[in-house]
């Protein structure tokens, strides 16, 4: 019976070392991903906000010159309880939805807009608020990663930029020589900051790339594929969805080492690789777990699609060791989370009873699913 191929984007058709390089830096450099920090690193951040707004607010309230009158104190007070309110509603989010993107820019662009308005109506020809710029760039940064750090990077000078102009031409304040070397010692000190910080993040990603990933076959090795099931098994569990598991053991392995020598059983274990990367989507998890055994997981696909999946890859495989001279062949066991499993500690053990049935009644190439044992009897009385 011939089986349908699977389902893929147009953006999943790539060459198997075109896949492999993919895999290998993984799916995004890292000046372009995001960190999602716990509730915890986001308190001390809101923390350090209400610091601010009350040091702000004194500043302002108590002061020991003449405030500036380009926004009168009676707005700018306004202003600075609407940021506590914004701020605590913020906090609270956080605390309920810890993972939101969104939240994380709508704060930062509001810090930036409070602090440009402080430095509008700043007393002083140098302003002290200038270097709360600082405290915002780095603190989104080093909190959220390169992307966030390049936008509050660009944020904060185009919102010094403006305030400075705002300054020059509707008041008393000129640009003097030490506002410039201040602000030129802020930039070199943020652009040395994120230089310094895209270095390290990429150094950090290369190590963590490499040790997650089997050097032969360019998959991840067992320790990639535990922590990014435990993700994956996470967000089912939160959020809903399923995951089908695919669980391969490649029969005769060992004679094919044996006969042909470990180099040719090296070139084995890369074409199988080459062809879990060619049948299956980008967003799939594709690991080596041992010597000759393999998983994919294959994220909100139904067992029947990964079924079809799965007898592609067994049917290429074969025809591939028959031509090359290889008695090898792909036994492979499936199941399906939550359903046979809420972790991949749980589903592994019943895909891999699915696995050894297989082998029993079918030596070489067999298939079996979880939902498809048979089901054992009990005593008869």
């Amino acid at each position: 019976m011939e089986h349908p191929p699977p389902l893929r984007r147009a953006s999943d058709r790539r060459e198997p070392d075109d896949r492999r390089e993919q895999e290998r830096r993984g799916p995004h450099p890292p000046h372009t991903t995001m960190r999602f920090p716990t509730f915890g690193e986001q308190r001390i951040q809101f923390l350090t906000r209400y610091l601010f707004c009350a040091l702000g607010w004194a500043f302002f309230n108590i002061p020991a010159v003449t405030p500036g009158e380009h926004i009168p104190l009676a707005t700018l007070n306004i202003i600075f309880a609407s940021y506590f309110v914004f701020t605590t509603a913020a906090f609270y989010h956080a605390w309920r939805h810890p993972v939101h993107p969104a939240r994380y820019r709508l704060a930062m662009w509001v810090d930036i807009a409070l602090v440009a308005t402080c430095m509008v109506n700043d007393p002083y020809d140098i302003p002290p608020s200038l270097v709360v710029f600082i405290m915002i760039v780095l603190g989104n940064g080093m909190r959220y990663g390169m992307r966030m750090f390049g936008e509050a990077l660009v944020g904060s000078f185009l919102a010094i930029m403006l305030a400075l102009s705002f300054r020059f031409a509707y008041g008393t304040h000129g640009i003097s020589a030490g506002m410039i070397f201040l602000n030129l010692f802020g930039s070199i000190i943020l652009i040395y900051a994120y230089v310094l910080m895209s270095r390290i993040e990429t150094a950090q990603h290369l190590l963590e790339r490499s040790s997650k990933q089997d050097t032969l076959t360019g998959l991840m090795n067992r320790r990639g594929l535990v922590e990014t099931a435990t993700s994956l098994f996470d967000r089912i569990a939160t959020y809903g969805g399923m995951a089908s598991v695919m669980f391969v053991d490649l029969d005769q392995f060992k004679r094919v080492n044996d006969d042909h020598g470990h180099a040719h059983g090296d070139q084995v274990l890369r074409r199988f690789s080459d062809i879990l990367f060619e049948n299956t989507r980008v967003g799939d998890i594709r690991a080596r777990y041992g010597g000759d055994e393999f998983i994919v997981l294959m994220p909100e696909t139904p067992l029947d699609q990964s079924e079809a999946i799965a007898r592609r890859i067994q049917t290429a495989f074969a025809h591939w060791c028959t031509a090359h001279g290889y008695q090898c062949s792909a036994t492979i066991g499936m199941g399906e989370a939550p359903r046979d499993g809420r972790s991949l500690e749980a589903v592994l053990d019943k895909v891999d009873t699915a696995l050894y049935h297989s082998k029993a009644a079918t030596p070489y190439g067999g298939l079996q699913r979880v939902d498809q044992l048979p089901v054992k009897l009990g005593p008869s009385i």
